[in-house]
This record gives structure tokens, C-alpha cells and sequence, in this order.
């Protein structure tokens, strides 16, 4: 399979060590990529020289495979019998799997996130959603208006029935207040 190499043994530039990694793998591999992974100390053993780029033919195939990503795809491959790439489960040796989020699944979450939002702000523009600020508005001023009504009975009732007494509108205002009193705290008297 590697052939080549052994013809080779003196030092190549990177465009011809590209065309000597495509041939040999059949992956597509370019001058700029080998570059890249020279100067980031990828290929250690291959790259003899960073200026101008040197690579070590012996070296180099057997290097780049180990050293690059192997669900690159080959280039000789049919098209038709190329697979999708799917998320691979952590193993014991990537302990950090679980933390990488699955690009798809995010992606959908994110999609109906969106279409939630626009659902909800299309409800508001109708009138069939409230605001939270306006309901405890609103809900505020009835209570108030309540409080008020009930608070008033006992002077209607002593305008009204005129027979009642004074000892009577006091009873009747303190059933009133501790009846207010219960509904605020949310306890029932027994």
C-alpha cells in the first residue's frame, strides 16, 4: 500500500507531501492543512523544517493518520456509500462525552424555543395572552375595590336600617375585618 514512501527518502515540500498523502489515503489533504499541522506540532516526526516546510516521506502517511481526524472522509469514496456521522457514546476513555451536546438535538431544541416565543408574542398581539404585569395589576385593584365595598357595609347598613346602633355597626365592622384579615393570610378560622 505504501510503495511510495520507500522510493522517497529525501525531504518534501508541503504541496508535494499533500498529493503524496492523497494518493497513498485517499483522503483529501491540502498544502495548507499539512502547514497547519506543523506549526501546531501535530506531525513532530514527519516535519523536519518549519521554514520553508520539510516533511520526512518515511514518516509522513503514517503520521497524518494517527494525527487527524478519522471520520474525515476518503475521497474515492462513492458518494452513495458515504454515511452520515452519528454521535458516537462516551466511553471510558471520554469521560467528557456526555458534556458535548449533540449538535441536531440542540439545534431542534433551539428551533422550538423559537417557534414557542413566536407563538406566544402572535397570542399577545391577539388578546388571548396577558402580560404577568398587567393581570397582578388588575388582580391588585379588584382586591382594593373589594376591601373598600366591604369595609363601607356597615355605614350603609346604619344608613339603611336605622334602628341599628352603634354597638351593632361595630360588630358588624369587626365580623367584616376579621373575615379581610382570613382571606389575607390565607388561614380559615375554625
Amino acid at each position: 500500500m505504501l510503495g511510495c514512501m520507500a522510493v522517497a527518502t529525501e525531504p518534501l515540500n508541503s504541496t508535494k507531501a499533500a498529493e503524496l498523502i492523497r494518493s497513498e489515503t485517499g483522503r483529501n489533504c491540502s498544502r495548507q492543512n499539512l502547514e497547519k499541522l506543523c506549526r501546531a506540532g501535530r506531525l513532530p516526526r514527519s516535519c523536519i523544517s518549519l521554514s520553508p516546510i520539510r516533511l520526512d516521506p518515511d514518516r509522513l502517511i503514517e503520521e497524518y493518520l494517527s494525527n487527524t481526524d478519522t471520520r474525515q472522509q476518503q475521497s474515492e469514496q462513492p458518494a452513495a456509500a458515504r454515511q452520515p456521522r452519528r454521535p458516537q457514546p462516551a466511553t471510558a476513555a471520554d469521560p467528557g462525552g456526555e458534556d458535548v451536546p449533540n449538535y441536531n438535538e440542540e439545534r431542534a431544541l433551539h428551533e422550538r424555543e423559537k417557534r414557542l416565543l413566536a407563538q406566544l408574542a402572535r397570542q399577545e398581539k391577539e388578546g388571548e395572552l396577558l402580560r404577568r404585569e398587567d393581570v397582578d395589576q388588575a388582580w391588585g385593584r379588584a382586591v382594593n375595590l373589594t376591601r373598600t365595598k366591604l369595609l363601607g357595609v356597615p355605614s350603609v347598613a346604619k344608613q339603611r336600617i336605622p334602628h341599628l346602633d352603634v354597638k351593632e355597626v361595630e360588630i358588624l365592622m369587626g365580623l367584616i375585618r376579621e373575615a379581610l384579615a382570613e382571606l389575607a393570610t390565607g388561614q380559615e378560622a375554625a
